[in-house]
């Protein structure tokens, strides 16, 4: 069963660095609509292709992780340390401001997370 958990982990990380070079990628992106100016960003950005490729494997360790951890266990414990992840390399990488009320509420869904896991 640990092998599983441990797959979940692996997606949960992915999934968070894949958004993060998402974030990263799209920072200097063309202020464009059309599609192939947009495009051609997306092929030429290295962390958006990353970020990509990282998706596609977040999908294959979370489906795996699935054949052996319940949906309303698993998914719960993917938001949530997508969540902490995330809000880690914001404020680390973009410098975003993290708000009380918002560690609070992040604060929440960890203790949620916490009931529904046992």
């Amino acid at each position: 069963m640990t092998r599983y958990y441990l797959f979940l982990g692996v997606a949960c990380v992915f999934n968070a660095v894949a958004n993060t070079l998402m974030k990263a990628g799209m920072r200097n992106a063309p202020q464009s609509t059309e599609p192939m100016v947009m495009l051609k960003h997306y092929l030429t950005s290295w962390p958006v292709l990353v970020g990509i490729v990282l998706f596609g494997l977040n999908v294959l360790a979370y489906t795996q992780s699935l054949t052996k951890i319940p949906l309303s266990i698993a998914y719960p414990i993917m938001t949530s340390l997508g969540f902490l992840i995330i809000l880690s390399a914001s404020a680390y990488f973009f410098k975003e401001t993290i708000t009380w009320v918002q560690g609070v509420g992040y604060a929440l869904i960890i203790a949620g997370v916490i009931c529904v896991t046992r």
